[in-house]
């Protein structure tokens, strides 16, 4: 079961990135009881506020968000991939957010970097715990994104899940 609301494609799809974050954020306050949808809805306090147990001062917040949340998990088996090996990424259709982006579905690429097991996000957002999963960066070809009239000298490089991957 999912420990939040999924937006409907038509809601996803008509909000901005940073609309989408904002939505996120106004769904974690809500949940944890520090404000209600009425407020969210008048863009302003109309409660009294809740009491916390700390706050975080505006002079800690850089050295806070700079500590960031250590992501590096212990493997629980061997990478698939090695740095130099041709993989497809996945043509996926997730009913939900994903970090892959849709123009290297189905696309050929080379493994640049392992960088270790990483909670894997897709399945940690739902609420459906850290499901571990080794963590590449793919390089793909411009031509084989956009064809044959694209730059020759140019290179994209993504990050991808283990999930998102398959034997080339």
């Amino acid at each position: 079961m999912r420990s939040r609301t999924v937006p409907r494609p038509a809601d996803y799809f008509s909000k901005s990135y940073y609309e989408l974050w904002l939505a996120g954020l106004e769904q974690l306050l809500a949940k944890r009881g520090l404000v209600t949808t009425d407020e969210i809805t008048a863009g302003r306090p109309i409660h009294p506020a809740k009491p916390v147990k700390r706050i975080l001062a505006a002079d800690d917040v850089d050295e806070v968000l700079s500590r960031g949340i250590p992501v590096a998990r212990e493997p629980t088996a061997p990478a698939q991939f090695k740095p130099g090996e041709w993989v497809r990424a996945k043509n996926i259709h997730s009913t939900t957010h994903t970090p892959l982006p849709r123009y290297v579905r189905g696309r050929l690429g080379i493994i640049e970097r392992v960088h270790g097991c990483h909670v894997f996000p897709d399945r940690n957002a739902l609420g459906e715990g850290e499901h571990a999963q080794w963590l590449y960066t793919v390089r793909f070809d411009d031509r084989e994104l956009w064809g044959s009239g694209a730059d020759r000298n140019f290179k994209v490089s993504v990050d991808a899940w283990e999930p998102y991957l398959k034997q080339a």
